[in-house]
């Protein structure tokens, strides 16, 4: 699961754009996120783009007077890394954004499957494509595909599916060229809930297809 906390200061400047610093660490501060590019998008529809270096530290120059955005780029494809927080900029401004955040697990959201089954559906491909462009950019990094279920089935019922499942999304990516021996799939069942199996929006949480860095 992706953790975020932002911290964002803005201050007047003589200048006529807004030059902010990123920094970018784990979630715990402990280590740098290391050349991972950071994307600030405004409202009026501009984007500028930085790249980190060995200290997770990135400078860019963007438009003032417009509202923004902060995304991050993950082995899925772009994600929020403002967690839905968006800031005002002015014309003239200078400041610092802190990002924390940990990039080694996330969930495939929009892959889907028809009930019971392995098939991937149609809606499935948009994401894994993403996920196909991202190993592809981060070509060293190995991953686990993890299926989890809800308890409807019984314990062998869910195990099997799941590991299905892992295995259908393992071979698309296989298949879009990513080397068989940088993925792993694993089927977890429903040993691993991410809520209450109980309520019916619980069962839907824990249906899930994750991937997460393995090395």
């Amino acid at each position: 699961m992706n953790r975020f906390i932002i911290f964002l200061v803005i201050c007047a400047s003589v200048a006529f754009s807004a030059e902010l610093t990123v920094i970018a660490m784990d979630y715990n501060q402990q280590y740098p996120q290391k050349h991972k590019t950071i994307i600030v998008r405004g409202k009026k529809g501009s984007a500028f783009e930085a790249t980190t270096n060995s200290q997770g530290i990135a400078r860019v120059n963007i438009s003032g007077g417009d509202t923004y955005t902060i995304w991050c780029d993950g082995i899925t494809g772009e994600f929020d890394c403002g967690f839905g927080n968006s800031w005002h900029v002015p014309v003239d401004g200078y400041g610092t954004i802190e990002i924390h955040y940990d990039d080694d697990r996330f969930d495939l959201k929009g892959v889907n499957f028809a009930t019971g089954k392995s098939e991937l559906l149609q809606a499935s491909f948009k994401i894994l494509e993403a996920t196909v462009k991202g190993l592809q950019k981060y070509d060293t990094v190995r991953v686990e595909i993890s299926g989890h279920t809800d308890n409807v089935g019984g314990l062998e019922y869910n195990d099997k599916l799941s590991q299905a499942r892992a295995d259908a999304v393992r071979n698309y990516l296989v298949q879009k060229g990513i080397a068989s021996s940088r993925i792993t799939a694993v089927g977890y069942g429903y040993s691993r809930p991410r809520a209450d199996n109980r309520t019916e929006q619980g069962k839907a949480q824990n249906r899930r297809i994750e991937i997460s860095i393995t090395h």
